[in-house]
């Protein structure tokens, strides 16, 4: 007789701080960028230092216009390229080195009004990567350098304005299937599975959502063995 064991894991999401509730999407909000090397006093997302290429909104200016269709924040000189690319509900961090050899410490510092949380999703910055804190509507990030490579893609995507996690509950039907539950409607949240914590990605559930009762509700007829569940915001 084979036992089938369900596993239930609440929506993980890390805040790191919390402000008032959060937008729906940040495209159309105003952001002001700086960009700093070693501490130093200058901002380099400033066109008046003539390092800002063409093709970045902070041509013009260091407050621009979140948009889905454009990178906000641009530098490029002969050492490096650093972009800041801001989405509804996203902001990633881009940075090709042009020489090889140990690069100075960066900060890039993000103000908007519409800012409240932000959660790390991937980083492969070297020497520890980026550290990232939210403080009244101000985003600051610190990388502390390290040895690089010329042409090395290194890159920090960070989810912005994240909800508080809905509560995801899960039980045994009569007929020996799961019923997973959360509160409706939870937007933009998704319902997730995978097999082992240590797989490498989650997929998505496809069974039916159904509102009953104000939450939402999802029927699923497991496989024998441990089975994981998540909601994730997307």
């Amino acid at each position: 007789m084979s036992v089938t064991r369900i596993s239930a894991l609440a929506a993980t999401i890390l805040m790191v701080a919390t402000g008032g509730p959060a937008r729906a999407t940040l495209i159309g909000t105003q952001v002001t960028g700086e960009l700093y090397f070693a501490g130093g006093p200058q901002n380099w997302f400033d066109p008046t230092n003539h390092f800002v290429p063409s093709g970045y909104l902070n041509t013009n200016e260091t407050t621009v216009t979140i948009a889905s269709n454009a990178v906000e924040f641009g530098f490029a000189d002969s050492t490096a390229r650093v972009t800041a690319d801001f989405s509804g509900a996203q902001l990633v961090v881009s940075e090709i080195p042009r020489l090889d050899g140990n690069f100075l410490s960066l900060e890039m510092v993000f103000t908007d009004t519409a800012f409240s949380n932000l959660f790390r999703v991937a980083d492969n910055f070297p020497n520890g990567g980026m550290t990232a804190s939210v403080d009244g509507g101000v985003i600051t990030l610190d990388w502390a350098g390290g040895s690089v490579t010329n042409g090395q893609s290194l890159q920090v995507v960070f989810k912005l304005n994240v909800p508080p996690s809905p509560r995801l509950d899960i039980q045994l039907t009569p007929t020996n299937a799961a019923l997973l539950s959360w509160p409706a409607p939870s937007t933009g949240f998704t319902l997730q599975q995978k097999a082992a914590l240590n797989a490498a990605n989650w997929a998505n559930v496809t069974n039916t959502t159904v509102v009953t009762n104000g939450q939402n509700q999802v029927v699923v007829s497991p496989r024998a063995g441990t089975q994981y569940y998540r909601l994730t915001f997307e």
